[in-house]
């Protein structure tokens, strides 16, 4: 009985700064990594935005596509410099909008994130808005 009172109980400080020093790692790329997820989610929204407005984007010139998405980009407050590469193509059958862009997030010292963000706007489908079109893999 007296050797079970003197096992340590709880968690030692070594397994507790162990635990204080992991969570904070994930805190720390939740803090840097989230409000870019968030500004890419402005930049779909601009686009459905873009795809839903009364003028079809067909008849829209290229330089007005990109004026209307950078007045929504400067409204919400994106300043990632990546979203202002709007591509416009055009066809006889449609006009396809892209935002395709990558950013890189420095965590500390030299270790980076890179992250992609693919957006996509097809004016033939404008309610399957922000995907990038399927591509399938050929061998």
């Amino acid at each position: 009985m007296m050797r079970s009172s003197r096992k340590q109980k709880g968690m030692s400080s070594l397994m507790l700064l162990y635990l204080l020093s992991s969570i904070g790692f994930f805190v720390l790329c939740a803090f840097k990594i989230v409000p870019l997820y968030a500004e890419n989610r402005y930049i779909q929204e601009a686009m459905r935005a873009l795809g839903d407005s009364s003028e079809p984007i067909n008849d829209m010139s290229k330089s007005k596509i990109k004026k209307t998405l950078q007045k929504f980009y400067m409204v919400n407050n994106i300043r990632s410099p990546g979203a202002n590469e709007i591509t416009v193509e055009r066809s006889s059958v449609a006009t396809i909008v892209h935002v395709d862009y990558d950013v890189n997030v420095p965590l500390f010292m030299n270790i980076s994130v890179v992250l992609s963000f693919e957006n996509y706007l097809d004016s033939r489908k404008p309610g399957e808005c922000c995907k990038p079109p399927f591509k399938a893999n050929t061998k």
